[in-house]
This record gives structure tokens, sequence and C-alpha cells, in this order.
């Protein structure tokens, strides 16, 4: 089969394995988690959609390894708790069994401890350790760690790789980026120690690399390490890529493959995960320097969910895999998409942050495009009806189409009128607007689904009841949008008054 992207396409030799595409799935945290960090049932449907989908790894997020100083409302990974090795099990298993890497995601988030938790206030009770003493932009005071407590950490890496490896995952993630405990060690910003850790990059890349050398004694030889770093901090006082590239040249001989992502948490959200507002692939630039010093695998992410685009940043070189978290949750099919010549069928991020906002509210995931998201639980797949029947949709807007193309997944005879004369509703408005032109390709991908999946799409036909009785539909979907708000505002006679839609078109 001649492939359309086959440099996306292609397999790739990790340690002893062997992934069958180039795409992978990001780390994004979990949903249901338990008092004691258990990942519940709607976790493992959250993960599971993205091994389904074709996604080369799934990546598991996040693993905290040593709760006596990472208090978060995160996974956790114990003997300790009855069941719990099960639960984590059960969550390998539902990625493997559709041929995708199991791995998860090792973290300490030093002295940003706390940070999914949803009462912001019960941060205050907990105590935020890093490199060195010091006090938050918040207001927060940092405590340094010890000797001891870092031998500790150490130690818990290890033994957290040992209980992931034994539970059925294939790879473990290292995350020494975006700010968390490892990249504050990394960071001259942030590590002001006086001791073997601190200073030079020599004495601050220590902490990583007894990391690393105690998780791969724990895992064996062959098994991957993934390492996640931040090519550059991006912020005054931060490493700068050709620091992040030497930092990346000194930990390769410990791990199979580098992520390599930017920023940190509390001075680039923004960048670590770029908005509409960036360009897509805006941080591609620093795997690409950092693949220049490195013999091993480098993944790059970052706003990426363009076929495309990704095709051509392994094609020059610049990665040799590309990884994606919203793209995959608005379209959790893309990598099989691609695999099957249908990258005109991939549903885009649109990098509005609903995903992001909606977790820090009520600990679920949502998506703005995708209403399967926190849902796939109750069922991942759109059945076919026993029956066909002849469906009428009226509107040919994101809801409308969203609207008919599903009912033609079901089988059933669908005809979707619109009175303009092109589809997409209110996204037509975006097309001029470059940092919303993702909203107009949303209504151009699902213009091209519906001719793809056979729907009868009348332009320019407007819809009252004479109209829908000569179709004589068994059922009528109404979407005909939204009604602008009127402003009272005082306009002399005569002026000349426009929508803002109008004036985008």
């Amino acid at each position: 089969m001649k492939r359309d992207y086959p440099h996306l396409c292609a397999p790739l030799t990790v340690g002893r394995l062997t992934l069958r595409n180039r795409m992978l799935s990001a780390p994004m945290g979990a949903t249901d988690i338990t008092a004691e960090g258990t990942p519940g049932p709607r976790t493992q449907g959250f993960y599971e959609l993205r091994a389904k989908g074709g996604a080369a790894v799934v990546t598991v997020s996040e693993l905290v390894v040593h709760p006596e100083t990472d208090g978060s409302q995160m996974l956790r990974l114990s003997l300790k708790t009855p069941g719990q090795l099960g639960a984590f099990t059960y969550l390998a298993d539902a990625i493997k069994r559709h041929g995708a890497v199991a791995s998860i995601e090792l973290s300490h988030s030093g002295q940003y401890a706390g940070t999914y938790m949803v009462d912001k206030e019960k941060k205050g009770d907990l105590c935020q350790w890093g490199p060195s003493d010091g006090v938050r932009p918040d207001g927060m005071p940092v405590r340094a760690l010890s000797h001891e407590q870092i031998a500790s950490i150490v130690a818990a890496y290890g033994e957290a790789a040992a209980l992931a490896k034994r539970a059925g995952f294939q790879m473990v993630m290292v995350h020494a980026g975006h700010g968390w405990l490892i990249n504050q060690f990394l960071s001259p910003y942030f590590n002001k120690r006086e001791d073997e850790y601190g200073g030079p990059l020599e004495n601050r890349i220590r902490f990583a690399r007894e990391v690393l050398a105690s998780v791969r004694s724990a895992v064996g030889p062959g098994f991957p390490i993934e390492l996640r770093i931040s090519g550059a901090e991006l912020f005054e006082g931060g490493y700068d890529v050709a620091e992040g590239a030497r930092i990346a040249h000194a930990l390769e001989d410990l791990v199979d493959l580098m992520h390599v992502s930017a920023g940190s948490y509390q001075f680039g959200f923004s960048v670590t995960h770029p908005s509409m507002f960036r360009d897509h692939g805006c941080n591609v630039h620093l795997a690409a320097e950092i693949k220049r010093h490195v013999s091993i695998p480098v993944v790059a992410i970052g706003g990426l969910s363009d076929p495309a685009q990704m095709e051509e940043i392994i094609a020059s070189g610049q990665a040799d895999a590309v990884a994606m978290a919203r793209g995959l949750l608005a379209d959790p099919e893309l990598p099989s998409k691609v695999m099957a010549n249908r990258g005109d069928d991939v549903v885009k991020c649109l990098r509005c942050y609903v995903c992001m906002a909606e977790r820090a509210v009520t600990q679920t995931r949502r998506c703005a495009v995708n209403p399967l998201i926190g849902r796939e639980f109750e069922g991942m797949d759109i059945a076919r009806s026993p029956r066909s029947r002849k469906v009428l949709v009226v509107g040919g807007g994101i809801a409308g189409m969203v609207a008919a193309a599903t009912a033609a997944r079901r089988g059933h005879d669908v005809v979707l009128c619109e009175r303009e004369g092109e589809l997409g509703g209110i996204l037509r408005t975006e097309a001029a607007l470059p940092f919303k032109r993702d909203m107009y390709e949303l209504g151009r991908t699902y213009a091209h689904l519906l001719d793809r999946l056979g729907v009868d799409v009348r332009l320019n036909t407007e819809v009252d009841a004479a109209f829908a009785e000569r179709i004589a539909p068994d059922a009528v979907i109404v979407a005909v949008g939204s009604a602008p708000i009127p402003m009272p505002l005082p306009v002399e006679e005569g002026a000349r008054v426009l929508s803002i839609d109008d004036l985008y078109l």
C-alpha cells in the first residue's frame, strides 16, 4: 500500500520494542483517581481510546513516585494498597490489546506539589520541596531537599518503575521538563545549591542521572526508557536551547527516546501547551536542535495535529517521531486515519483549552469538538441502527454537520439542508482570522466527511413544513443555530450597521 504519509507510518525501534508508527499519545492526566492514587474505570476508557485509535505509544500520566514529598491528587502505585497493582495491570492491558505500547510517566512535582488539586486552598497545607530554599511567586515557601530525601526520591523512581513493569507497562517515561522536580535541579533559575547537586551543569544534571540510573537498574537492559525534557525553559534566568542540547547529550546514554517539549509550568503554560495564538509546531525547532546533538530517537511535540505538517517534521529530519495530547482528544482516530490514507478526515484540535479548564474545575476531561471525551466508559463506538430510517437535518453549521455525520454512520439515509451556499455556519466567519483558522477548517473537515459518508447535502435550501412533508423523513433534527443578541445602541437614522459575522465574511 502506497502511503500518503510514509514517514509518519513507518515503524520505529525503541529499545527492544518496535513501534507500529511514529505517532505517539503524549502524557495526559487521568480523571477518576481514588484517594489512594488508583486509576478508576473511566481512566482506563480514556487511555484505551487512544490505543484503539492507532497511536504507537499511549503514555499514562502522572505517576507520583514519592508522595512523602509530593502530595498531589495524581496516580500513585504501591503494594501497600490492596488491589492497586491489579488496577494498573488492567489499565496496561487495555492499552496493549489494541496494539499500542503501554507507557507510564514517572513524576515528581517538586515545589509545585498540589498543582492538580481542585481545592487550591489545601495547597497551603503541603510542604513544597525543591532543590533550594526560597519563596514561590505566589508566596508559598519552598524548602531545600536534604541529601537523605534526595536518595529516597531516587530510590522511589526505581521502585515505581519496577512496579510499573510488573503491572505490564512496556515502557516508562521520566518527566524532567516543565518545571517539575528534575527540571528544577537542571535549571539555573531554580537550583541555587552549593553542593554537588548545584552550580555548574555537571552538578545540576547529577540528580537526573541518579534517577535514570535507578530506573535502569530496576527495569533491566533493553526495557525502553523515555525522557521528557524542556528543550529550553524560555524565560529569563532559565536555560536556553544550547544548554538544553548539552543536557540531552549528557543524559542520552541512560535513555532510549528523548521527548522534547518546552517551557516551565510557572512561566510559560501557553508555551508548553501552545494556544491558538501560537503557530502549530512552535516548539519543534527545539527538538530539531537537540536531535543534532544526540544519537537516540527524538520526539517533537507542541500544538501538532495536521498530518502533512507532522510528515514534513519527520521527513526533513527535525525529529524521528511526533507526540500529541490535545490532538488526540479532538480526534483519537488520527493515527488510524493517517495509516489508512484518510488524512482529510482528521478533526483537528482548536487549541481552545476547554480540556485544560474542565480538569481544573471538575477533574474530568472535556473537548470542544469531541463529545466522547470524558464519556468513553459509556461506549466508544457509534453502533449501526438495526433499521435504517430517513433523517432530515435542518442547518449546515457544525451541530447540523456532526448530527448528519453521526446519523449516516448509524446507517440512516440523511438529507441535510442549508439555506446558505456553503456549509459551516458561523465557522465560515473565521476564515480570515489567522488564530481562528482552525475553526474554519473544522467546518471544511466535516463538509468533506459528509461527502464521504454519502449525506445528501442541499445548499441554498430553506426548509418549511411543505418541504419537510415532501421529504417525508422519519425524524427531523433542527440545528438552525443561535440568534445574535441585539444591542440597544443609539445610531443615527440611515447609519449602516454591520454584524460582526457580515464584517468577517
